[in-house]
């Protein structure tokens, strides 16, 4: 038996290599996200099915009451691993994932503007140190469109944008089961990728549908699961704070595979975002 805390370390060390695939796919960013979604959403609910007779009538009835909700969800979700996996293609790995670990910290700014939660002055340094954290490591870029590594952090910069949106519309679905929640995001996001995936322009190569089947199986289904289960086993910080081992791993990974070695700006940046949202967390431990 997996302890709970071994089971959120797994999965953190899994996601970490998901740049490294998503390049080995020789898909663009739509083309990854479209399959992992979809096939995904597929396989989500054949596991599920398998495991409870009557699931997806029962996912259904869940669904029906909160699609509203679960659509603007979808949509986020798309949105975040189309331009994730776009910035891996046009900057390093390690800039990329910096970037987009931003997202906590755009998550507590959207929900001071939406939600109405008071922004204190803590909350506000947190922000700005996030932020300088970003333009310390735009600083090694040519700040303009023609540079591709300036538009890659752009693009990781969007995909932490549309993530943090993620856990504040999961407030209107706190009743949900995790299960249904998940399977519904993948389904929606599907359908919203679809009419865009049908108009080509999925590959930028001959496709690897080995490395598809290992995103789709093992970084989505496989590792998704294991989160979930070792949740019910931790504490809610515990695995937020597990989850630095998914950048710093990214990092090591792509210096193995790729040879990136991170330069002493991005080091500094990567330190001041992860710093802001590590100390976001310990504030509410």
């Amino acid at each position: 038996m997996i302890p709970g805390r071994a089971k959120i370390i797994i999965s953190m060390l899994i996601w970490g290599s998901v740049g490294i695939f998503s390049r080995f796919t020789h898909l663009t960013g739509l083309g990854v996200a479209f399959f992992r979604v979809s096939l995904g959403a597929l396989l989500f609910m054949g596991v599920f099915m398998l495991e409870e007779h009557g699931w997806l009538k029962k996912a259904w009835e869940e669904m029906k009451g909160n699609l509203r909700p679960l659509l603007l969800l979808g949509v986020a979700l798309a949105l975040n691993w189309v331009f994730l996996f776009t910035a891996f293609l046009y900057t390093t790995i390690a800039k990329a994932v910096l970037v987009y670990y931003t997202a906590p910290i755009i998550a507590v700014a959207i929900s001071t503007k939406f939600l109405g939660e008071k922004i204190s002055r803590r909350r506000a340094f947190l922000i700005a140190l996030a932020f300088l954290g970003v333009l310390t490591i735009m600083s090694n870029e040519s700040m303009n469109t023609a540079d591709r590594g300036f538009v890659g952090l752009i693009l990781a910069l969007l995909a932490a944008f549309f993530y943090a949106l993620i856990p504040n519309l999961g407030r209107f679905l706190k009743g949900m089961d995790s299960e249904v929640l998940t399977f519904s995001q993948l389904l929606v996001a599907s359908a919203v990728l679809m009419p865009f995936a049908l108009k080509g322009g999925l590959s930028t190569g001959e496709i690897s549908w080995l490395a598809v089947g290992v995103l789709v199986v093992v970084h989505t289904v496989f590792a998704l699961l294991l989160y979930m289960k070792g949740l019910k086993e931790v504490e809610v910080n515990e695995a937020a704070l597990l989850s630095y081992l998914d950048p710093l791993s990214a990092v090591i990974y792509a210096f193995l595979i790729f040879g990136e070695v991170p330069s002493v700006r991005t080091v500094i940046g990567g330190v001041l975002i992860l710093s802001a949202s590590l100390l976001n967390i310990l504030k509410n431990r």
